[in-house]
């Protein structure tokens, strides 16, 4: 997780930011609204190596957007050229989803921080602004 921490704060400094959609557009980050139903909430497909997120149209407009944007940002940024390995792996699968939703989950107290100039009194305070999942729910899985 320290090593997740280090790359949060290296982004948001580098991008003066901890919004993923502005980090994503500054890393020229193609985001894309699409009709899923209702799984998966977000998914990153490469073209050749630009990555393309695509977001499900079901929680445009929700707090939940900015975790899963968070959450498929972290795919991007932690596992660049990792694509081959991740559809191969099972095992790797879950190891990748875990760095993806850590990587969210950091990202979201800092953008706490940059909207509310307080550190956030609680995990639910987070859950509630940024629809990251509650301590009972599954986290995202792609």
């Amino acid at each position: 997780m320290e090593k997740i921490s280090n790359v949060v704060k290296t982004v948001t400094n580098r991008y003066h930011t901890a919004n993923p959609f502005t980090i994503a557009d500054r890393l020229n980050i193609q985001v894309e609204w699409c009709y899923f139903g209702h799984y998966p909430l977000g998914k990153t497909v490469y073209d050749g190596e630009q990555p393309i997120v695509m977001l499900n149209e079901s929680i445009m407009h929700t707090p939940k957007q900015y975790f899963v944007m968070g959450h498929e940002l972290g795919h991007t940024i932690l596992q660049e050229g990792l694509v081959g390995y991740y559809t191969s792996s099972n095992r790797a699968h879950g190891q990748l989803e875990t760095e993806a939703d850590e990587f969210s989950v950091a990202l979201m107290g800092l953008l706490y921080i940059e909207d509310n100039d307080e550190v956030p009194y609680s995990y639910k305070a987070l859950a509630n602004q940024y629809g990251l999942p509650f301590i009972d729910d599954d986290f995202i899985s792609d």
